[in-house]
């Protein structure tokens, strides 16, 4: 869905691991990354914001990363 609409306004992009999405269970390996070239990101990153399908907050680290990243800071000051 998201790839149709990027598409729509120009955006070349494609899927990574699509494959690995339909022969194994959904999100096993993190789902469908999209991809877009390097120069198209941030046109693509608005484009995307602006027709609801990403929020600030997506630009967010998880709580995993939070955590991990206060792991890892723990360890460096060692």
């Amino acid at each position: 869905m998201v790839k149709a609409y990027l598409e729509s306004l120009g955006i070349e992009c494609f899927g990574r691991d699509e494959v690995m999405n339909r022969a194994y269970l959904a999100n096993v390996n993190g789902g469908v990354k999209l991809l877009v070239e390097e120069s198209k990101a941030e046109e693509a990153i608005k484009l995307l914001m602006e027709g609801g399908y990403l929020k600030p907050e997506d630009f967010e680290p998880s709580p995993e990363m939070k955590w991990a990243e206060k792991v890892i800071e723990f360890f460096r000051k060692k």
